[in-house]
């Protein structure tokens, strides 16, 4: 037995030794014949030391025959470098038609026949790999080492095969047979790591799950962590099969496909065009066959999704035009600012409400979404504190409705203007001078608020000075006669003309109004325009700021002090 391990490690050193950069010659410039003669006669004297040890390898203790074992297989290396450097001298030989034919004749037969140990090898290998293993517990540790081993060796063994085959024919071999052998157990490898690569992924899932539940189950950890290095080991010799695969001139583009999924860096290779385009030709046909298995049903979804939703946006609008008209019948003393938001409100509620009743119609899933909703809406949130802080400032301003829409309004620290419309962020003030101002809500809640349409009467304030000259009774009984011929001034409350200051320089008098509120400025401009004219043809004067100058003449005195 061992010295069948022996015959196996042999050939796989072989290929260790082919697999190496090329050595150039080692002697000085000869011919052709004597340099290949040469190393010829020294790989046959290491090939003849090694049958010696073989000889007598079980004459030896137990202990002795893991060192013998250990020179044994260096003396197999040094053996395959010498038959390697004359492969690679014999191949330059070769293309300058200088090889010696004798010489390539026994080259070819010595590695006819390690092609016959190494494709033995494998088998055995194979063989004894599945009787140990099947000893052994699935996922264990052990199990583990001996896939590892498994696996170095075949990678060793079959790069050594690729390599002689590759060498064989740069030397003008026959190499059909054995190419077509190790072509045939390569895709079956591969094959082999492909079905590998979504058997230990849904085996992972499974772990998972199951560590999910238990979490303090240390066996399923364990099993985890082995299956999880068992696709990273598989995933190395995976990659060497298909570049060994490639080297003999298999296409190999689908198993590269594979490789990109375990998740490993993306090489030259994977982004060779012919890979790319299989890849995406790949894609194409799953597509397209999807279609034709699933197109049908798709389209009755797509119609049946937009059907649902037009219907319920029809039913939107109809709730819509109920709402307004119940609202505006309403005996509920409701501002226009909340009729709008109860009835925007419920008319997006019904849409909301349709499309998730589409969407699970078609098959898909409520509660992830309504989940997803929560969470987004949770961050969201965080995010927005101060439109969070305009929206309750909206909904403080409709529950207790300190302005309405029309209303003409001060606020935001003397934006003053009509409100035109509101909504749960903003109000949007049309100023007098026809300027469209937007005020988030907090800033309007949390200052004063002035509004002075609020109220259907109003008392226009006004102030007249006199000359301390005037006549006051006559001044009283003008202006008490204005207000009592202007049309918009109400009788009641009664109109108030009262002499309100003494000035530095006029006698004021207060006259104050009452008007509807709409009537506010024309009664305001009317009155004050009436009381300057009836004021000028009654003889009554508004005085204004004067200041008196004062000369006097120097004196004498004055004049000698100055000089």
């Amino acid at each position: 037995m061992l010295k069948e391990l022996m015959r196996y490690w042999s050939a796989i050193v072989l290929g260790v030794a082919l697999l190496a950069s090329p050595v150039h010659t080692i002697y000085a410039q000869e011919s052709g014949s004597d340099q290949a003669s040469l190393l010829l006669d020294k790989y046959q004297r290491q090939q003849e030391r090694i049958e010696r040890i073989r000889a007598n390898q079980d004459t030896v203790s137990t202990i002795e025959q893991a060192a013998i074992s250990h020179r044994l297989l260096e003396r197999h290396l040094h053996a395959f470098e010498t038959i390697n450097q004359l492969s690679q001298y014999l191949i330059e030989q070769n293309a300058l038609g200088l090889a010696d034919k004798q010489v390539l004749a026994e080259v070819e037969q010595i590695i006819n026949q390690n092609n016959q140990d190494l494709v033995s090898g494998i088998e055995k290998q194979q063989k004894q790999f599945n009787e140990d293993y099947a000893k052994e517990e699935a996922d264990s540790i052990k199990a583990f080492q001996l896939y590892i081993e498994h696996l170095s060796s075949a990678d060793l063994i079959y790069s050594a095969m690729v390599q002689q085959i590759i060498n064989q024919q740069a030397l003008g071999f026959d190499v059909e047979s054995e190419k077509q052998y190790t072509v045939d157990h390569l895709y079956t490898r591969a094959e082999s790591f492909s079905g590998m690569v979504g058997l230990v992924g849904k085996k992972r899932e499974e772990l998972g799950k199951l560590i999910k539940i238990t979490p303090d189950d240390q066996s399923l950890k364990d099993q985890l962590a082995v299956v999880t290095e068992q696709l990273a080991v598989a995933g190395v010799s995976f990659k060497l099969t298909v570049d060994l695969l490639t080297q003999l001139g298999f296409d190999a583009s689908f198993y590269q496909q594979t490789l990109l999924k375990l998740g490993g860096q993306i090489t030259t290779d994977v982004l060779d065009v012919n890979i790319l385009s299989g890849i995406a030709k790949r894609w194409v046909d799953r597509l397209t066959e999807y279609f034709v298995e699933h197109g049908g049903e798709w389209i009755f979804k797509l119609i049946l999704l937009v059907a649902i939703y037009y219907l319920f946006r029809s039913l939107s609008r109809l709730v819509r035009k109920l709402m307004t008209k119940s609202l505006d019948s309403s005996k509920l003393n409701l501002s226009s600012l909340m009729k709008d938001m109860i009835i925007s409100s419920v008319a997006r509620i019904v849409i909301i409400i349709g499309i998730l009743f589409a969407l699970a119609q078609v098959g898909i899933s409520l509660a992830p979404i309504l989940a997803g909703l929560g969470v987004a809406g949770f961050i969201i949130g965080f995010a927005l504190q101060d439109t969070l802080g305009n929206f309750a400032a909206g909904l403080m301003i409709l529950i207790y409705r300190p302005y309405d829409v029309g209303d003409m309004v001060e606020v935001g620290g003397g934006v003053f203007g009509k409100v035109k419309s509101m909504n749960l962020v903003s109000t949007t003030i049309l100023t007098i001078d026809n300027q469209t101002l937007v005020i988030p809500n907090s800033k309007i809640w949390g200052d004063v608020i002035k509004n002075v349409t609020a109220q259907k009467l109003r008392r226009v304030d006004l102030v007249f000075g006199i000359g301390y000259s005037d006549d006051i009774e006559k001044t009283e009984a003008v202006l008490k006669e204005l207000l009592d011929k202007h049309p918009m001034v109400l009788p009641e409350p009664e109109p108030m003309v009262k002499l309100h200051v003494l000035n530095e320089s006029s006698v004021d008098f207060i006259v104050r109004p009452w008007v509807k509120t709409d009537d506010y400025w024309d009664v305001y401009w009317d009155i004050t325009r009436e009381v300057k004219m009836r004021f000028d043809n009654d003889g009554i004067s508004i005085p204004f700021p004067q200041r008196d100058v004062h000369f006097y003449p120097a004196t004498a005195e004055a004049a000698q002090i100055e000089k």
